[in-house]
């Protein structure tokens, strides 16, 4: 799959390690099966994309557009910035998960191409 970008947009890849975190926000049952996970971009990338984004058009909760890689597994999604933290943070989709092994507080490598 190809990302189409459209003239004059920027576009830019990223490389990081991160852990596999859930979002238990307003969440109290012990079951959190049914949790979103996240992976947390590193602060000094969220820097650069904050930088990028400056002076450009904001989406819904400052959402930046994203093709995210998990080892074989590539997803088209968003990142959104994280209001507990400098950073942004990355959904992983329970469908990537179960096909790469991606448990509650493991490192991953992960790649982002993002575009605005």
């Amino acid at each position: 799959m190809k990302i189409r970008t459209g003239k004059g947009r920027a576009k830019k890849k990223f490389k990081f390690k991160s852990k596999v975190i859930i979002w238990r926000e307003g969440y109290q049952d012990k079951d959190d099966s049914g949790l979103w996970r996240f992976a947390r971009v590193p602060e000094d990338i969220s820097d650069k994309i904050k930088e990028m984004q400056k002076g450009r058009l904001r989406r819904g909760w400052g959402a930046i557009y994203a093709k995210a890689k998990v080892g074989k597994s590539e997803w088209v999604t968003s990142i959104f910035p994280d209001r507990h933290s400098t950073t942004y943070i990355l959904p992983l989709k329970k469908q990537i998960r179960y096909a790469e092994n991606l448990y509650d507080g493991i490192d991953i490598n992960i790649s982002i191409a993002i575009w605005f």
